[in-house]
Formats: C-alpha cells, structure tokens, sequence
C-alpha cells in the first residue's frame, strides 16, 4: 500500500489553493463550495483508500483503513491551518473564517485562539468526523468487497 496517500493529498493540496484564490477573487460561494477539501477528505478519500485496501489482501484491513484515513485528515487539515492563519491576519470576511461559522475571524478572537486554538480545535472536530463518516462508509465498503472475494473464491473452490 505504499504510496497511497501521494494522489489524495496532491488532489487535497490543489483543492486548498484554488478554493482560497477563489474565494480572495470573489466567486460566488456555491462555486467555492465544489473545491471544498472537506468533501474530499470526509467522503471520497476515505472511499478511495477502502476500495484500495479491501482490493489488497493485506492483513487487518480495517486497522490499516483507519489508520490511512486519519493520517490522510490530518495531513489534509494541515494544508488547511494556514489558511486560517492568513484569514485570522488580514480578517478575510468569508463565513468559513468567521466566528458565526466555527472560524477564527471576528469580534474578541485572541491571537492564541486565531492561531492556535480554533485552527487545532477544529482539525480535531473533522479528524472525528471522517473516522466516523469515511471510516463507517468505507468499512462497509471493505465488508462488501471481502464478501463478494470469498463468494467468488468459493464459487471457483467448489467447481
């Protein structure tokens, strides 16, 4: 499974600079919202890094998914970080960024908590979240997959 995550986090890179230079050149926010990483990281990545792992034979499947899926959030959510970084420095009016909506930017934001605590804190909340969500749906996708492996095994075993 080596080199698994190359691929998803290019894709995760490129989806953080197009939504931030969208964004600071005023698209519309449906149209900001298609680069989302979030999409990407709590739904497709995990999805992918199932398929790719059930299609492997490699021994503890699900411990090794999981494992693959926080380390890809977290590495994805690190690419994040520093966007909220610059938002916290030059008060970028987005709502993402703003206090209203979970962000670092507005009215009584510390320089410890636009920096460190909000960015850390919500990093967490979304690791949780795609081990919950990715991790749930690409555990099914593992079960089914290994399923449908052993059916067919026993299939050509009993011919």
């Amino acid at each position: 499974m080596k080199g698994i995550l190359k691929w998803p986090l290019i894709i995760a890179a490129f989806l953080v600079v197009v939504r931030v230079v969208l964004e600071r050149a005023g698209a519309p926010e449906t149209v900001n919202n298609i680069f989302s990483v979030v999409v990407f990281y709590v739904l497709i990545a995990p999805l992918y890094f199932a398929f790719r792992i059930a299609g492997s034979g490699i021994a503890a499947p699900y411990k090794n998914f999981l494992k693959t899926t926080a380390l890809f959030t977290a590495l994805a959510r690190s690419m994040v970080i520093p966007t909220y970084w610059l938002a916290y420095l030059y008060q970028w009016p987005q709502y993402r960024f703003s206090v209203a909506g979970g962000g670092n930017v507005g009215p009584g934001v510390s320089p410890f908590m636009g920096y460190v605590g909000i960015p850390l804190a919500a990093a967490a909340v979304w690791i949780l979240i795609s081990l919950i969500v990715g991790g749930g749906l690409g555990s099914i996708l593992i079960a089914v997959k290994r399923k449908s492996a052993r059916k067919a095994s026993d299939t050509v075993t009993a011919q």
